[in-house]
């Protein structure tokens, strides 16, 4: 069973899945698309098992900002405890398989299993600790440091290890999209990026900018 393979669902036992099987759907969605609006009822939580996904706020015309970018396994829009509507939107960043498990039986979980709540309550501090290095990025590092730091981060959260050692990293995002992520600008992203390709500590493809390979050497800077 796919939810059973899922970490978050660990301490769930046979019945708690096998309701939680019937209660939960999946979704395919492909890239782009929206799995939730800002402003609107929360009716589900989410977890991920396929693909990849950002959260966002809009703040001024098409300016955003980036809450996070969940990936297989993750929960989110789990956070029904500040608001009865979103303070957010999720949109794919790639194509996705969401799993949509109804509010009314999160919250049973919640009441009912101190482990599952456990290990929800870690993942929101988790989430604190993320958004406290970004205030710390913010505030102290230059805008190239934050975006060098930002993709360390990325390629040891999802890097996949390959048999040189090298990493690759499929972020499925755009320079904009990395740039509302760092608190810097498109035009600062593609420089930094390309200064980072020609010191060969990482390398893409111009028709490919999304997939880009880490040298070991990029992770000890």
């Amino acid at each position: 069973m796919l939810l059973r393979d899922l970490d978050i669902f660990k301490s769930l036992n046979d019945k708690q899945i096998e309701l939680l099987a019937q209660k939960t759907e999946m979704q395919k969605l492909g890239k782009g698309k929206p799995i939730y609006k800002a402003d609107v009822k929360i009716d589900h939580v989410h977890i991920l098992f396929k693909g990849s996904v950002k959260l966002g706020i809009q703040v001024i015309g098409e300016r955003e900002i980036i809450r996070g970018i969940i990936q297989p396994g993750e929960l989110f829009g789990e956070n029904i405890f500040n608001s009865t509507k979103r303070l957010e939107y999720a949109v794919t960043l790639s194509e996705c398989h969401v799993f949509n498990i109804p509010v009314s039986y999160y919250q049973e979980l919640l009441t009912s299993n101190a482990e599952f709540r456990s290990s929800i309550v870690e993942q929101m501090m988790t989430n604190v600790s993320v958004l406290k290095k970004r205030i710390h990025n913010y505030m102290f590092f230059n805008a190239q440091r934050r975006i060098l730091e930002f993709l360390k981060d990325l390629t040891i959260k999802t890097g996949k290890v390959l048999v040189n050692g090298e990493y690759l990293v499929n972020h499925n995002m755009s320079h904009l999209a990395i740039a509302n992520s760092t608190d810097t600008s498109r035009q600062t992203v593609a420089r930094v990026l390309n200064e980072l390709k020609s010191k060969a500590l990482i390398s893409y493809s111009d028709r490919r900018p999304s997939k880009i390979i880490v040298r070991p050497t990029l992770l000890a800077i």
